[in-house]
């Protein structure tokens, strides 16, 4: 399962359960991963190395 079909599955599963801290990050990821797979140049799909170095930056985001 590719990571957007996981925060997808989850992000439902957060609406469900009315977690808003959840909806929040999960909402920032998947804009983040289309962000990435509409960027200029781009191919449309996103290889689990990128994914990864995605998830890092958004982190580290997070933490400043």
């Amino acid at each position: 399962m590719s990571l957007e079909q996981r925060v997808m599955e989850e992000l439902k599963d957060a609406m469900r359960a009315k977690n808003e801290a959840a909806l929040r990050t999960l909402r920032a990821i998947k804009a983040a991963i289309i962000i990435e797979k509409t960027a200029e140049g781009a191919t449309g799909n996103i290889n689990e190395a990128d994914e990864i170095k995605m998830l890092q930056k958004l982190a580290k985001q997070r933490r400043d």
